[in-house]
C-alpha cells in the first residue's frame, strides 16, 4: 500500500513554497521554492513541484492539499491582492489531479502554524505573562501586511484572518504625519500596508528623499528603485548608510504603534508572533529599542502593553506549518 501524503503551499507575492509530507509520520518527503514572477500560474508551479523526481520516487497518493494565499479566501477562489493571479481550489484539484483543495489566508494558517513554532525558531523581544488559551495574534510584513488572530476552542484554537492591514494608516508623531501627505499624494488612500511592506519601505526612503531633501548617491536611488525594501534593508544594516537607517527607523516606529494597537484590540495574551518576510531579517532594528518603544507608547495602558508576550519567528515558515496542519485535518 502506497504512502499518503499531504500538499502544502504559500504562495505569496513574489514566491510560492510548496512541501509535501507523510500522513502517517509527517516526514517531509520534498520543499522547494519558485519565484513567482518565472510561472504563468499556480497551476504550472505546483503541476512542476509533482513532477519532481523527488517527489515522483516517493510513491505516494495525495490525500489532500492546503494552500495558504496571499489574499482574502471564501476558501474555493482568492484573487491576490498584490499579484495578477486568480486562484479556483476547484479548478486545480482537477487539473492536478488532487482528490481536494483547500485555500486558506496566508496569516490565518500563519496563526495556525505559529503553535507548531519550536523554542529555537522564535526570539523574545518581551516575555511578558502568557496566558494559556488566550488570543495570539500574528503580524507578517513582507510584500504585503498580513494579521491573522487564532481564538481557543474546546478543539483547539481556530485561526482568523483579516484585513487590517488595509485599515487607515494612524500616524503617531510629526514626521509619519509628513509622511502620511506625502503618500495621500502618491496613492490617495494610505493603509498601514502602504507604510509596513517592502514596498512601504521603500516608500519612506523616497519620502526622505523627495520631501525632507536627504542628500544620497545616485547609485542607492536607483538600487532602491530596483529592489525595493531589500536595498533600504541592506544599506541601513549591512553599509549604515544614514539615510537608509532613518528610514528603517520610521518604519520600526510604525510597526511598533501598529502592533501596541492590534494588542489592545484583540488583547493577544496567548502571544504576539512577528513574522513574514521582512521581520527575521531586520533583527538588529527590532532589539534597538525603537519597536518596543513605540509597541508601549499607549499612554495610561502603556503598562499593559508590557504585560503581553511578544517574538519573532526565525528559522521556519508559519504559513507552510499552517497549511500543512489543514491538510492533514482534511487527509484523516
Amino acid at each position: 500500500m502506497s504512502e499518503r501524503l499531504i500538499l502544502a503551499a504559500d504562495i505569496g507575492a513574489t514566491n510560492t513554497r510548496v512541501m509535501a509530507e507523510t500522513v502517517s509520520t509527517r516526514a517531509v518527503v520534498h520543499e522547494a521554492v519558485f519565484r513567482n514572477t518565472q510561472h504563468p500560474s499556480l497551476q504550472d508551479i505546483l503541476a512542476g513541484f509533482l513532477a519532481l523526481p523527488e517527489v515522483v520516487a516517493s510513491g505516494g497518493d495525495f490525500a489532500s492539499a492546503a494552500l495558504a494565499v496571499a489574499g482574502p479566501t471564501d476558501g474555493l477562489h482568492c484573487r491576490m491582492t498584490n499579484l495578477s493571479w486568480e486562484i479556483d481550489a476547484r479548478d486545480l484539484a482537477q487539473k492536478l489531479a488532487l482528490p481536494a483543495v483547500r485555500l486558506l489566508n496566508d496569516v490565518q494558517a500563519a496563526a495556525y502554524g505559529v503553535g507548531q513554532v519550536t523554542a529555537s525558531q522564535r526570539v523574545r523581544l518581551q516575555a511578558g505573562i502568557g496566558v494559556p488559551g488566550a488570543p495570539r495574534l500574528v503580524i507578517a510584513p513582507g510584500s504585503g501586511l498580513g494579521v491573522g488572530y487564532a481564538i481557543s476552542q474546546p478543539a483547539g484554537y481556530l485561526a482568523y484572518p483579516s484585513e487590517a492591514g488595509h485599515a487607515d494608516f494612524a500616524p503617531s508623531d510629526d514626521t509619519q504625519i509628513e509622511l502620511l501627505e506625502h503618500l495621500r499624494g502618491r496613492f490617495g488612500h494610505v493603509s498601514w500596508e502602504r507604510v509596513l511592506s517592502g514596498p512601504g519601505l521603500a516608500s519612506i526612503f523616497e519620502f526622505l528623499v523627495i520631501r525632507r531633501h536627504a542628500t544620497v548617491t545616485s547609485d542607492i536611488v536607483q538600487d532602491v528603485e530596483r529592489r525595493g525594501g531589500v536595498a533600504v534593508t541592506e544599506a541601513a544594516l549591512n553599509g549604515g548608510h544614514v539615510v537608509a537607517r532613518h528610514a528603517l527607523g520610521i518604519f520600526m516606529g510604525a510597526y511598533g504603534a501598529l502592533a501596541g494597537n492590534l494588542a489592545l484590540t484583540l488583547m493577544p495574551r496567548g502571544g504576539i508572533y512577528l513574522a513574514g518576510g521582512i521581520t527575521p531579517q531586520i533583527m538588529e532594528a527590532m532589539r534597538d529599542g525603537t519597536f518596543m518603544q513605540a509597541f508601549t507608547a499607549k499612554g495610561r495602558f502603556g503598562d499593559l502593553l508590557a504585560q503581553f508576550p511578544l517574538q519573532v519567528v526565525i528559522g521556519c515558515n508559519p504559513n507552510l506549518l499552517g497549511a500543512a496542519m489543514i491538510a492533514r485535518r482534511f487527509a484523516s
